[in-house]
């Protein structure tokens, strides 16, 4: 029997952008996505979260800030939290030498562990090595059996970073319900991941998460639109909200930003009434609904503005894919 983990769509609208240059997506053929997946994400090293700045703690005395990325702890890798944690409880109050990136640039550090009440050693720091949730494929790539999916990068809830990608898999999903958005509060699917492997993640960008599926879903062949095509006006996004699977529900497309360094490219609201009447709008989960315009792939939803539940931000397909091709695919 397939294992399941039930959890509520967490993947977290704050998003790094980074300047990438979009080429003409015009005449390239995809197949429409708008399925749910599930995610697990491992780092390259372990990033800094948070310095207790309350005392004099021994991150703080070290110089460690939040968003360091520590790769190495006495010349040992680190991979995930225990790793760290083993050799910090293990130190006998030792100086441990840490290598970590800071930025683009590498440092080296040395911090000395102190014992807390109850004896054990510690440094007064929190650290992060994985992520996970749900979200939504825009396209797959039936020639590359790649994918892109979000519309956005996966990033650290709390400080808004973008993490480092080591590995991580796609898992089928299962959305049951969704819950409403509301003005000043976020909605979000419903739904469970099932432990059953469906592909690999290879690049992680501020512009979408992108990977390698074992076979591409079979559904509508789409031609995608340059930037230069999108056109304020009526649109649909495809998407799943509920157990009736993949649906396309009517949306406008408010505003068209061309400029190919954001991804911010479209302001849309949600005008279709069954979809306002399910989710309320735009919702966690829905990210990477793929736009479509014309019959064309225009893009993927990215953002909702949590004032304006029914409205809310999307990325031009063309950036997407030129994201892809500049880090790391085909």
């Amino acid at each position: 029997m397939k294992k399941v983990k039930r959890f509520f769509a967490a993947i977290i609208s704050i998003v790094l952008f980074c300047p990438i240059f979009a080429a003409s997506a015009a005449e390239k053929e995809v197949i429409l996505g708008g399925q749910p997946f599930g995610l697990t994400m491992y780092t390259s090293g372990v990033i800094v979260i948070h310095v207790d700045d309350s005392r004099d703690s021994p991150a703080r005395e070290a110089g460690i800030r939040e968003n360091d990325i520590i790769t190495k702890a006495n010349g040992e890798e680190i991979s995930t939290n225990e790793d760290l944690k083993e050799i910090i409880k293990s130190s006998e109050g030792e100086d441990i030498e840490l290598s970590l990136n800071r930025g683009k640039s590498p440092i080296s550090l040395s911090i000395t562990p102190e014992q807390n009440e109850n004896g054990e050693y510690e440094v007064g720091m929190w650290i992060r090595d994985s992520a996970a949730g749900l979200g939504t494929v825009t396209y797959f790539d039936e020639g590359s059996y790649s994918f892109g999916a979000l519309g956005h990068g996966i990033c650290d809830k709390d400080t808004g970073m973008l993490l480092p990608l080591k590995s991580g898999k796609v898992v089928e999903a299962k959305v049951t319900s969704a819950t409403k958005a509301q003005k000043g509060v976020a909605g979000g699917l419903n739904g469970y991941m099932i432990d059953n492997a469906i592909g690999e993640i290879s690049v992680n960008t501020g512009f979408g998460i992108f990977g390698r599926y074992a076979s591409v879903s079979q559904g509508k062949r789409v031609e995608c639109a340059g930037i230069d095509e999108i056109q304020t006006g009526a649109a649909q996004i495809w998407c799943t909200v509920d157990s009736e699977g993949v649906k396309a529900y009517d949306i406008e497309i408010v505003k068209v930003n061309a400029d190919n360094n954001v991804g911010q490219n479209m302001v849309i609201k949600v005008t279709d009434k069954k979809l306002l009447e399910k989710t309320g709008g735009i919702v966690q989960g829905m990210s990477g609904s793929p736009i479509v315009q014309n019959d064309k792939l225009v893009g993927a939803v990215t953002h909702v503005f949590v004032n304006s539940p029914e409205t809310g931000y999307g990325i031009a397909i063309s950036n997407m894919l030129e994201s892809y091709q500049k880090y790391g695919g085909l």
